[in-house]
C-alpha cells in the first residue's frame, strides 16, 4: 500500500517495449543499423546477413553496407507507387517501442538526423526519447525538431517525455524546440484535418494529451532562451515536470521563470496548468532568485507542488525562510535542498514547518553546515513525521549529541528506510548509538543506510555475532529484523501453551509494562535502554552528558559572542552595547543570517547588566575518583536497572596513561554544577519550571539540568557512597585504576539512560507522538487570525482566538497557551495594556506561571529605535515579530519560547541549595 501511495505518477512514461543503449557509445554505421532496424526497413530475420556482409566483405565496412541497404529499400518504397494491388505494396513495420533511451551514446548531430526519421515512423506508441549527453548541437536540435513536426502532421500522438540534458541549445533551437514541441501545434494540425484514420483510435483526441516531461538540464540556456522555449509551448501545454539544473542562470533566471508562470491563459487559468514538479538546481540563484521563484509557487497552490529541487544554489537561511512560508500550502512529497549554506537556523526553519507537510516522504538537506543545534531540532521534528521515508544528510558534520538525537528519532519513526549519512565524521561511539536506535525500532524499517558500515558498531555492542561484522547494511538490517520477529513469534507460541499463564499477548506486555517472564519487550524506549550499557563511551560522548546534566546552559551551545549579537534573536540582548547600533543603522535589512533565534527575544540581559552582575557562585558535587561496588551483581541492584560494565571497551579506546587523564576531566567526581545568577528576563525564566511571582527586575539562581532528578542522582549518591567505601579498603594502585574505571562508566551510564529518559519524557521539546500543543491568536483584524489559525491547525496545534486585548487576557487567565500571539494595534485593549494586565494579574494570583506573548506589529523591527524597543520589553512582552506574518518563523517562535521546549533551568529558590554543597 505505501508503495502505491509514493508512486511516481509519471512511472507510466517509462514502461512498455524500450530499447535501452544508454551510456554505449555508437559509431556512425551502428547508429544507421539501428535506424533501419527501428523504422522498420531492416527486418530482424535480415540483420544476419547484413551484418556478415559488412564483416565479411573487404571493399564495404558497416556504414557503406547500412547505406546500400537504405537504398534498396528507398527504391522498393517508391515502387508501392506503380503497384497493381495491394499485396504488391511493401509496408513497413516498425517495432512498438515506447521508450529509446540513447543517453551518453555520443551520437551527435549525424546520429540525430539518422534518428529524425525514425521519430515520424508509424510507430504510434513512442512516449519517451532519452538523448541526454549524446553531443548534439543545432544542426541535430533542427533535426530532431522536423521529426517531431512530421510526426505530428502525420497524425500520430506527440512525444510525452522528451530529455535533452548535456545538449547544447541556442535562441534559434530554443524558438523551434519549443513550437514543435507545442500541445497548441498539435491542436492545430488536428483542427486542420491532417491526421491519418489509423491515430484517430489511439487517444490521439484527448485533450490532455502532449509533452509531459521536459529536462533540459546542463543545456547552456540562457534566460532568454529559456522565454522563447516557454513561449513556444504554450500556456496550455499539459506540462508535469521541468528540469532546468546546472544552467547557471542566476536570479535573472529565476525572474524569466516566474515572469512565465505568472501568466494567464486565453480561459483564464494559469500557465502550465499542470506543473507540479520544477529542478531549478545549481543555478546559482541565491536567496534572492529563491525569493523571485517563492513569488510563482504561491500562486500555484490549487495546482500543488509535489517535487521542488534547489539543490547548489547558495540558498541561506533567508531564502529557506521565504520557500518554506509558501510549501505549507502545497502537498509536497520531494524536497531537494542539498549544497547550499542553510546553517542551524535554516534547518530549524525546515524542522518547524515538518508538521505542516504531512505529504513529504524525501528530504534532502546534505551539505548544508548544519550543526547540533539543527541537527537536533530536526530529530525532534522528525519524531512526528511519520511520512518521511528518505533522509539525507551527508556531509553536515555530526557530532556526539547530534548521533545521540538522531538514534531516538530512529528508534520511533515508523517508515524511515533510507539515511544518507556520507562525509559526516562520525566516531565509533556515534555509529552505535545510530545503529541501537535503528534495531530498537519495533519495525526495523531500515533499509538503505549509506556513510559508514552498520556490521561493526552492531558487533561492538552485541546485536550481530562477529562472522556478520561484513555483511552489507541491507543484510545487517534484515537480519536483525528477523530475529526480532522470531523471538516475538517464539514468545507467543510459548505464550500461547503456557499452563501458569493462558493468556495471549496483551498490549501491557507489548508496551514494555508488564514484567512478564521472557517476553520481549516492543517497547523502542526501552529496548534503547537494553544497547546503551553496552555502546563504549569516548572523550566527546563524556565532555557532552557533562555539559549537558551540570552547565547551567543545559548543552544548548556555547554561549553567543558580541559577534553573534547581530543575529536578529539577539537586537534586544545588546541594548546597551554599540551592537545593536550598527545593525539598525549599518544593516536595514531585518532578517539576519545564522543561528540565533527566530524572534526578537525581548527577556535578554544587555551586556552592562552582565557586567555589574556579581561573579556566579559555583556549587560542587564532590566525588571521589575510585570507588565502584565489589560486583555487577551489586551494581545493578543499586542502579535499579541491568547496566552492563564494560571495562575492556573503554581501555581499548584510550591507553593507560591517558586514561586517568580522562577521568580528571569527565568522570563524575569533577563535573560541577555551575549556578549563576541570570536576569529574569533571561530565556531561561520562560521555562514552565523557573517561572515565579518576583518582579522582573529581580534576579535567581538556577540549578543545573541534574537536579530536576532526584532519583537519578540520589543512585549516583549511593554508587559514590558504596564506591568511597570499597575506594578505602584498596591498597593495590592497579586495582585503584580498574576501580576508578569501572566507576567512571557505570556513572556515565546512569547519566547516558537520563539523557534518553528526558527525551522520552517529552523534555527540550521532544515531542511524544501525536502530542497537540496549544496557541491563541489575539488581533483585530479576522484576515490574520483565519490565516494564522489555519496554518497551526493544519500542523496539529489546538488554536483559540480572540479579536480584542480584553478577551485575550480573559482567555489567558482561564488557561496557559505555549504561547500567544498578541496584536500591538487592537480596539476596546492594545497589546501593551493587555500584556500589562496579565502580568500583573499573574504576580498576584498565578505565580510562577508565566504566559509566553509574541508580539506582533506591522512595523519592521528596523523601523524602531532604542527607545520603542524598550516599551515592548518593558510590558512583558518576550518575543515580537513583523506583519504579514511569516508561518515558518512563527513556528519557529513557538519552538523557542515555549514551556514545552524549554532549556529546563530551574529556579533554584525551590531546592535546598546547602544540600547540594554537602
Amino acid at each position: 500500500m505505501s508503495r502505491k501511495k509514493n508512486a511516481d505518477p509519471l512511472d507510466y512514461l517509462k514502461t512498455g517495449a524500450s530499447l535501452d543503449l544508454s551510456k554505449i557509445i555508437l559509431t556512425e554505421g551502428e547508429v544507421k543499423l539501428v535506424t533501419l532496424v527501428l523504422t522498420g526497413r531492416l527486418q530482424i530475420e535480415d540483420l544476419g546477413p547484413l551484418l556478415y556482409l559488412a564483416l565479411n566483405s573487404p571493399e564495404m565496412d558497416l556504414v557503406a553496407a547500412t547505406d546500400e541497404f537504405y537504398h534498396l529499400s528507398e527504391v522498393q518504397i517508391r515502387g508501392n507507387r506503380n503497384a497493381q494491388s495491394p499485396a504488391e505494396v511493401i509496408r513497413l513495420n516498425p517495432p512498438p517501442l515506447a521508450v529509446i533511451n540513447l543517453s551518453y551514446t555520443q551520437i551527435g548531430n549525424y546520429g540525430m538526423e539518422a534518428l529524425s526519421e525514425f521519430i515520424y515512423s508509424d510507430n504510434a506508441a513512442l512516449t519517451t526519447l532519452d538523448l541526454s549527453f549524446c553531443n548534439i548541437s543545432s544542426q541535430g536540435l533542427l533535426s530532431l525538431c522536423h521529426g517531431l513536426k512530421t510526426r505530428v502532421a502525420r497524425g500520430l500522438p506527440p512525444l510525452q517525455a522528451l530529455a535533452l540534458a548535456g545538449n547544447t541549445i541556442n535562441m534559434d533551437i530554443a524558438k523551434q524546440l519549443g513550437r514543435a514541441l507545442s500541445s497548441d501545434h498539435v491542436r492545430h494540425n488536428r483542427k486542420r484535418g491532417d491526421m491519418v484514420q489509423s491515430s484517430s483510435s489511439n487517444g490521439s483526441s484527448n485533450p490532455s494529451e502532449g509533452l509531459k516531461l521536459l529536462h533540459l538540464g546542463s543545456t547552456s540556456i540562457s534566460p532568454n532562451c529559456l522565454t522563447e522555449l516557454l513561449t513556444g509551448l504554450g500556456p496550455m501545454c499539459p506540462l508535469q515536470e521541468l528540469k532546468l539544473h546546472s544552467n547557471k542562470m542566476g536570479a535573472g533566471g529565476a525572474s524569466t521563470l516566474v515572469t512565465f508562470l505568472d501568466g494567464k491563459s486565453e480561459n483564464g487559468q494559469p500557465v502550465l496548468p499542470k506543473l507540479n514538479r520544477i529542478d531549478m538546481s545549481y543555478n546559482e540563484l541565491g536567496d534572492q532568485g529563491t525569493t523571485k521563484l517563492t513569488r510563482a509557487i504561491s500562486k500555484r497552490a490549487k495546482i500543488g507542488m509535489t517535487e521542488v529541487s534547489l539543490s547548489g544554489n547558495a540558498m541561506g537561511s533567508k531564502g529557506i525562510e521565504s520557500i518554506m512560508n509558501k510549501f505549507l500550502q502545497h502537498k509536497l512529497i520531494t524536497l531537494n535542498l542539498d549544497n547550499n549554506s542553510i546553517g542551524d537556523q535554516g534547518c530549524q526553519l525546515v524542522a518547524a514547518s515538518l508538521p505542516s507537510i504531512p505529504s513529504l516522504s524525501r528530504l534532502n538537506l546534505a551539505f548544508n553546515d548544519i550543526g547540533c543545534r539543527g541537527m537536533a531540532t530536526l530529530m525532534r521534528s522528525l519524531v512526528g513525521c511519520e511520512s518521511i521515508t528518505s533522509l539525507g544528510l551527508s556531509g553536515n558534520v555530526m557530532k556526539i549529541s547530534g548521533a545521540i538525537a538522531m538514534g531516538f528519532t530512529l528508534a520511533q519513526h515508523p517508515r524511515l528506510s533510507i539515511l544518507e549519512l556520507d562525509n559526516c565524521c562520525l566516531s565509533q561511539v556515534a555509529q552505535c548509538h545510530i545503529v541501537a536506535g535503528i534495531i530498537s525500532n519495533r519495525w526495523v524499517p531500515m533499509k538503505v543506510m549509506q556513510g559508514f558500515r552498520a556490521g561493526p558498531p552492531m558487533v561492538a555492542i552485541g546485536a550481530l555475532e562477529i562472522a556478520a561484522q561484513h555483511m552489507t547494511n541491507e543484510e545487517c538490517f534484515r537480519l536483525r529484523r528477523d530475529i526480532q520477529m522470531k523471538t516475538l513469534l517464539q514468545w507467543m507460541e510459548n505464550n500461547r501453551n503456557s499452563k501458569n499463564d493462558p493468556n495471549l499477548l496483551t498490549n501491557d506486555v507489548l508496551s514494555g509494562e508488564n514484567n512478564t517472564s521472557g517476553a520481549p519487550s516492543q517497547s523502542a524506549y526501552l529496548r534503547m535502554l537494553d544497547w546503551l550499557g553496552r555502546i563504549p563511551f569516548d572523550e566527546s560522548e563524556l565532555m557532552d552528558l557533562r555539559k549537558y546534566f551540570y552547565d547551567i546552559s543545559g548543552g544548548d551551545g556555547e554561549q553567543k559572542s558580541e559577534s553573534n549579537l547581530k543575529h536578529r534573536g539577539d537586537i534586544l540582548a545588546a541594548l546597551a552595547s554599540d551592537v545593536v547600533d550598527e545593525i539598525l543603522d549599518q544593516e536595514p535589512a531585518f532578517y539576519f543570517a545564522g543561528d540565533g533565534s527566530i524572534g526578537l527575544d525581548l527577556d535578554k540581559a544587555d551586556d552592562e547588566e552582565k557586567e555589574d552582575a556579581p561573579e556566579n557562585t559555583t556549587a560542587q558535587l564532590r566525588m571521589s575518583d575510585d570507588c565502584v561496588p565489589k560486583t555487577l551483581e551489586e551494581m545493578g541492584e543499586m542502579f535499579g536497572a541491568s547496566i552492563e560494565v564494560r571495562g575492556k571497551s573503554t581501555a581499548s579506546n584510550m591507553s593507560n596513561g591517558s586514561h586517568r587523564d580522562l577521568l580528571s576531566r569527565g568522570s563524575m567526581s569533577t563535573i560541577s554544577m555551575s549556578m549563576g545568577k541570570c536576569d529574569s528576563h533571561s530565556r531561561a525564566s520562560r521555562s514552565s519550571n523557573s517561572m515565579n511571582s518576583m518582579s522582573r527586575s529581580d534576579s535567581m539562581l538556577y540549578k543545573a539540568r541534574i537536579t530536576m532528578f532526584p532519583q537519578f542522582a540520589a543512585k549516583l549518591d549511593n554508587l559514590k557512597a558504596v564506591a568511597q567505601e570499597m575506594m578505602d579498603s584498596e591498597n593495590d594502585p592497579s586495582q585503584q585504576d580498574v576501580i576508578a574505571q569501572q566507576f567512571a562508566e557505570a556513572s556515565l551510564t546512569i547519566l547516558r539512560q537520563l539523557r534518553y529518559h528526558c527525551m522520552e519524557s517529552g523534555l527540550d521539546g521532544w515531542r511524544q507522538g501525536k502530542l497537540r500543543r496549544k496557541v491563541l491568536i489575539v488581533d483585530d483584524s479576522i484576515v490574520t487570525r483565519k490565516m494564522v489559525a489555519r496554518a497551526f491547525e493544519k500542523a496539529n496545534f489546538i488554536v483559540d482566538t480572540a479579536e480584542d486585548g480584553v478577551k485575550g487576557v480573559n482567555k489567558m487567565k482561564e488557561s496557559i497557551y505555549d504561547i500567544a500571539f498578541m496584536d500591538i494595534d487592537m480596539p476596546v485593549m492594545n497589546g501593551f495594556d493587555a500584556t500589562k494586565a496579565l502580568r500583573l494579574w499573574e504576580d498576584s494570583v498565578r505565580p510562577g506561571a508565566r504566559q509566553p506573548i509574541c508580539a506582533l506589529t506591522a512595523a519592521h523591527v528596523d523601523d524602531f529605535d532604542r527607545d520603542e524597543l524598550m516599551k515592548f520589553k518593558d510590558a512583558g512582552l518576550d518575543v515580537m515579530e513583523s506583519k504579514p506574518c511569516n508561518i515558518p518563523r512563527l513556528f519557529k517562535v513557538v519552538d523557542d519560547v515555549s514551556p514545552m521546549f524549554s532549556d529546563l533551568s530551574i529556579n533554584a529558590s525551590q531546592f535546598d541549595v546547602g544540600a547540594i554543597n554537602n
